[in-house]
Protein backbone atom coordinates (compact mmCIF):
# COMPACT_ATOMS: atom_id res chain seq x y z
CA UNK A 1 0.00 0.00 0.00
CA UNK A 2 1.53 3.61 -0.75
CA UNK A 3 0.01 7.08 0.15
CA UNK A 4 -1.13 8.89 -3.20
CA UNK A 5 -0.85 12.55 -2.39
CA UNK A 6 -3.76 14.65 -3.87
CA UNK A 7 -2.39 17.89 -3.04
CA UNK A 8 -0.35 20.07 -1.21
CA UNK A 9 -0.09 23.76 -1.00
CA UNK A 10 1.92 26.43 1.15
CA UNK A 11 0.08 29.61 1.97
CA UNK A 12 1.76 32.85 3.40
CA UNK A 13 0.10 34.90 5.46
CA UNK A 14 0.74 38.59 4.35
CA UNK A 15 2.49 40.49 6.97
CA UNK A 16 -0.45 43.21 6.85
CA UNK A 17 -3.17 43.56 4.30
CA UNK A 18 -3.88 46.80 2.90
CA UNK A 19 -7.76 47.67 3.11
CA UNK A 20 -9.56 48.95 -0.04
CA UNK A 21 -10.09 52.22 -0.32
CA UNK A 22 -14.03 52.38 -0.15
CA UNK A 23 -14.14 49.74 2.51
CA UNK A 24 -13.66 51.65 5.73
CA UNK A 25 -16.26 54.33 4.37
CA UNK A 26 -18.77 51.56 3.04
CA UNK A 27 -18.34 49.88 7.43
CA UNK A 28 -18.74 53.30 8.86
CA UNK A 29 -22.00 54.25 6.70
CA UNK A 30 -23.57 50.48 6.92
CA UNK A 31 -23.02 50.97 10.56
CA UNK A 32 -24.29 54.46 11.41
CA UNK A 33 -27.67 53.84 9.20
CA UNK A 34 -27.76 50.85 11.46
CA UNK A 35 -27.97 52.58 14.37
CA UNK A 36 -31.52 52.89 15.39
CA UNK A 37 -31.51 49.11 14.47
CA UNK A 38 -29.01 48.29 17.21
CA UNK A 39 -30.11 50.52 19.67
CA UNK A 40 -33.57 48.91 19.27
CA UNK A 41 -32.34 45.29 19.52
CA UNK A 42 -29.63 46.11 22.21
CA UNK A 43 -33.47 47.33 24.38
CA UNK A 44 -35.25 45.11 23.32
CA UNK A 45 -32.74 42.44 24.33
CA UNK A 46 -31.54 43.89 28.20
CA UNK A 47 -34.56 45.94 28.43
CA UNK A 48 -34.45 46.56 32.52
CA UNK A 49 -31.88 44.87 34.98
CA UNK A 50 -33.52 41.52 35.78
CA UNK A 51 -32.40 41.03 32.09
CA UNK A 52 -29.36 42.33 32.42
CA UNK A 53 -28.89 40.14 35.90
CA UNK A 54 -29.45 36.82 34.33
CA UNK A 55 -28.07 37.45 30.63
CA UNK A 56 -24.73 39.19 31.36
CA UNK A 57 -24.20 39.07 35.21
CA UNK A 58 -24.57 35.62 35.78
CA UNK A 59 -23.25 33.92 33.10
CA UNK A 60 -19.83 36.05 33.74
CA UNK A 61 -19.68 35.38 37.55
CA UNK A 62 -20.29 31.60 36.85
CA UNK A 63 -17.17 31.82 34.58
CA UNK A 64 -15.41 34.45 36.77
CA UNK A 65 -15.94 31.38 40.12
CA UNK A 66 -14.32 29.13 37.56
CA UNK A 67 -11.49 30.55 38.06
CA UNK A 68 -11.12 31.37 41.63
CA UNK A 69 -9.46 28.78 43.41
CA UNK A 70 -12.01 27.43 46.39
CA UNK A 71 -9.18 27.25 48.86
CA UNK A 72 -8.24 30.87 48.50
CA UNK A 73 -7.92 33.34 51.03
CA UNK A 74 -6.73 36.89 50.00
CA UNK A 75 -4.44 39.05 52.43
CA UNK A 76 -7.00 41.25 53.58
CA UNK A 77 -9.10 38.09 55.03
CA UNK A 78 -11.52 38.07 51.54
CA UNK A 79 -12.22 34.27 50.55
CA UNK A 80 -13.26 32.86 47.24
CA UNK A 81 -17.14 33.02 47.74
CA UNK A 82 -16.33 36.74 48.84
CA UNK A 83 -14.65 37.72 46.23
CA UNK A 84 -16.97 36.21 43.49
CA UNK A 85 -19.97 38.10 45.21
CA UNK A 86 -18.34 41.22 45.24
CA UNK A 87 -17.72 40.73 41.30
CA UNK A 88 -21.67 40.06 40.82
CA UNK A 89 -22.63 43.01 42.78
CA UNK A 90 -20.42 45.01 41.21
CA UNK A 91 -21.62 43.92 37.57
CA UNK A 92 -25.17 44.28 39.16
CA UNK A 93 -24.74 48.07 40.24
CA UNK A 94 -23.22 48.99 36.58
CA UNK A 95 -26.55 48.29 34.99
CA UNK A 96 -27.92 51.79 35.58
CA UNK A 97 -24.93 53.43 34.30
CA UNK A 98 -24.77 51.04 31.61
CA UNK A 99 -28.32 52.31 30.16
CA UNK A 100 -27.84 55.73 30.67
CA UNK A 101 -24.50 55.75 27.98
CA UNK A 102 -26.61 53.77 25.90
CA UNK A 103 -29.78 55.94 25.88
CA UNK A 104 -27.28 59.19 25.26
CA UNK A 105 -25.13 57.86 23.10
CA UNK A 106 -28.36 56.81 20.86
CA UNK A 107 -30.65 60.00 21.43
CA UNK A 108 -31.16 62.79 18.86
CA UNK A 109 -29.34 65.31 19.33
CA UNK A 110 -29.43 69.14 17.62
CA UNK A 111 -32.14 67.19 14.99
CA UNK A 112 -29.52 64.09 14.70
CA UNK A 113 -30.42 60.63 15.71
CA UNK A 114 -28.10 58.93 17.48
CA UNK A 115 -25.49 61.68 17.35
CA UNK A 116 -22.96 61.04 19.90
CA UNK A 117 -23.36 57.10 17.95
CA UNK A 118 -22.63 57.86 14.77
CA UNK A 119 -19.68 60.90 15.87
CA UNK A 120 -17.87 57.68 17.55
CA UNK A 121 -18.06 55.56 14.48
CA UNK A 122 -16.71 58.60 12.83
CA UNK A 123 -13.54 58.90 14.99
CA UNK A 124 -13.43 54.46 15.00
CA UNK A 125 -12.75 54.50 11.00
CA UNK A 126 -8.92 54.84 11.05
CA UNK A 127 -8.60 52.59 14.08
CA UNK A 128 -10.91 49.88 12.13
CA UNK A 129 -8.78 50.21 9.66
CA UNK A 130 -5.78 49.33 11.06
CA UNK A 131 -7.12 46.65 13.01
CA UNK A 132 -8.58 44.63 10.41
CA UNK A 133 -5.82 45.29 8.17
CA UNK A 134 -3.11 43.89 10.42
CA UNK A 135 -5.63 40.79 11.82
CA UNK A 136 -8.08 39.74 10.12
CA UNK A 137 -7.69 40.52 6.67
CA UNK A 138 -4.67 38.65 6.62
CA UNK A 139 -6.18 35.26 6.87
CA UNK A 140 -9.26 36.34 4.76
CA UNK A 141 -8.48 38.85 2.19
CA UNK A 142 -10.97 40.59 0.70
CA UNK A 143 -13.07 40.07 -3.08
CA UNK A 144 -11.53 43.52 -4.46
CA UNK A 145 -7.64 42.74 -3.92
CA UNK A 146 -8.16 38.65 -3.19
CA UNK A 147 -9.04 36.01 -1.35
CA UNK A 148 -5.81 35.14 1.69
CA UNK A 149 -5.25 31.83 3.22
CA UNK A 150 -8.40 30.83 4.95
CA UNK A 151 -10.71 31.01 1.61
CA UNK A 152 -7.42 29.74 -0.68
CA UNK A 153 -7.46 26.24 2.24
CA UNK A 154 -11.00 25.67 2.41
CA UNK A 155 -11.88 25.55 -0.68
CA UNK A 156 -8.73 22.94 -1.97
CA UNK A 157 -10.13 20.66 0.79
CA UNK A 158 -13.44 20.90 -0.94
CA UNK A 159 -11.78 20.56 -4.38
CA UNK A 160 -13.09 24.09 -5.36
CA UNK A 161 -10.76 24.96 -8.20
CA UNK A 162 -11.75 28.68 -7.79
CA UNK A 163 -8.98 28.57 -4.93
CA UNK A 164 -5.80 28.19 -7.82
CA UNK A 165 -6.83 31.37 -9.23
CA UNK A 166 -6.72 33.13 -5.75
CA UNK A 167 -2.81 31.99 -5.45
CA UNK A 168 -0.59 34.35 -4.88
CA UNK A 169 3.24 35.17 -5.62
CA UNK A 170 5.13 33.10 -3.03
CA UNK A 171 2.35 30.44 -2.44
CA UNK A 172 3.40 26.41 -3.67
CA UNK A 173 0.67 24.26 -5.04
CA UNK A 174 1.29 21.06 -6.28
CA UNK A 175 -1.96 19.19 -7.02
CA UNK A 176 -5.36 20.41 -8.03
CA UNK A 177 -8.27 21.01 -5.48
CA UNK A 178 -9.41 17.65 -3.85
CA UNK A 179 -12.95 17.26 -2.01
CA UNK A 180 -12.26 15.47 1.08
CA UNK A 181 -15.89 15.61 2.30
CA UNK A 182 -19.13 13.77 1.64
CA UNK A 183 -20.67 15.22 -1.37
CA UNK A 184 -23.99 16.42 0.50
CA UNK A 185 -21.70 17.97 3.21
CA UNK A 186 -19.00 19.80 0.93
CA UNK A 187 -20.98 23.24 1.25
CA UNK A 188 -21.01 23.29 5.13
CA UNK A 189 -17.75 21.74 5.84
CA UNK A 190 -16.20 24.26 3.37
CA UNK A 191 -17.65 26.90 5.66
CA UNK A 192 -16.23 25.24 8.94
CA UNK A 193 -13.11 24.89 7.46
CA UNK A 194 -13.04 28.63 6.79
CA UNK A 195 -13.84 29.79 9.83
CA UNK A 196 -11.38 27.36 11.71
CA UNK A 197 -8.67 28.96 9.83
CA UNK A 198 -9.46 32.31 10.99
CA UNK A 199 -10.12 31.54 14.34
CA UNK A 200 -6.78 29.44 14.60
CA UNK A 201 -4.75 31.95 12.31
CA UNK A 202 -5.86 34.84 14.80
CA UNK A 203 -5.03 32.88 17.83
CA UNK A 204 -1.71 32.25 16.36
CA UNK A 205 -0.90 35.59 15.30
CA UNK A 206 -2.37 36.85 18.61
CA UNK A 207 0.03 34.66 20.61
CA UNK A 208 2.88 36.42 18.78
CA UNK A 209 3.71 32.69 16.18
CA UNK A 210 4.04 30.84 20.08
CA UNK A 211 5.12 27.40 19.33
CA UNK A 212 2.84 26.25 21.81
CA UNK A 213 -0.43 27.79 20.17
CA UNK A 214 0.61 26.89 16.79
CA UNK A 215 0.79 22.99 18.13
CA UNK A 216 -2.66 23.60 20.07
CA UNK A 217 -4.20 24.86 16.56
CA UNK A 218 -2.90 22.38 14.37
CA UNK A 219 -3.96 19.48 16.95
CA UNK A 220 -7.35 21.33 16.38
CA UNK A 221 -6.92 20.96 12.91
CA UNK A 222 -5.82 17.45 12.62
CA UNK A 223 -9.11 16.59 15.01
CA UNK A 224 -11.46 18.55 13.30
CA UNK A 225 -10.80 17.58 9.40
CA UNK A 226 -10.48 13.94 10.58
CA UNK A 227 -13.86 13.89 11.79
CA UNK A 228 -15.11 16.14 8.69
CA UNK A 229 -13.94 13.86 5.77
CA UNK A 230 -14.82 10.84 3.82
CA UNK A 231 -12.73 8.28 4.94
CA UNK A 232 -13.04 6.82 1.53
CA UNK A 233 -11.34 10.46 0.18
CA UNK A 234 -8.48 10.68 2.24
CA UNK A 235 -6.50 9.57 4.85
CA UNK A 236 -6.80 10.78 8.72
CA UNK A 237 -4.73 14.33 9.42
CA UNK A 238 -2.02 14.19 11.50
CA UNK A 239 -0.18 16.86 14.01
CA UNK A 240 2.75 16.94 12.61
CA UNK A 241 3.91 17.25 8.71
CA UNK A 242 5.32 14.14 6.87
CA UNK A 243 5.63 12.74 2.80
CA UNK A 244 2.95 10.28 3.37
CA UNK A 245 0.54 12.18 6.03
CA UNK A 246 -2.71 14.48 6.02
CA UNK A 247 -2.19 17.32 7.87
CA UNK A 248 -3.42 21.00 7.95
CA UNK A 249 -0.87 23.09 10.12
CA UNK A 250 0.33 26.58 10.29
CA UNK A 251 4.31 27.04 10.49
CA UNK A 252 7.26 29.62 10.74
CA UNK A 253 8.74 29.68 7.74
CA UNK A 254 11.35 32.59 8.02
CA UNK A 255 9.79 34.54 9.83
CA UNK A 256 6.34 34.48 7.93
CA UNK A 257 3.72 32.43 9.27
CA UNK A 258 2.47 30.01 6.73
CA UNK A 259 -0.79 27.20 6.49
CA UNK A 260 0.56 24.08 5.38
CA UNK A 261 -1.99 21.65 3.86
CA UNK A 262 -1.26 18.07 2.11
CA UNK A 263 -4.31 15.35 1.51
CA UNK A 264 -4.02 12.13 -0.02
CA UNK A 265 -5.03 8.52 0.45
CA UNK A 266 -3.20 5.43 1.13
CA UNK A 267 -3.94 2.69 -1.47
Amino acid sequence: MAFEKKFEVKLYVPATWEVAGDMPVRWKENLKNAAQFLYDRLVAKIPDDGTFINEMVTPSNKAYRGLLNPAFVSKSGRTAEGIGNAQAKNMERRFTRWFSHLAKAFAEVDGVPAKVFKEKVDAAIDNWALEVADKTMRLTGDKIRGRSVAPIGAFYLVGDERAQGWLRAGDFADGAPYNIASDLERTAIKAAIQQKLIQGGMMVINSEYQNSVIVEQNTINATLLTKLRDPARCDAFVVTPAADKCFCSWEMVDNFLVLHIQVGLTV
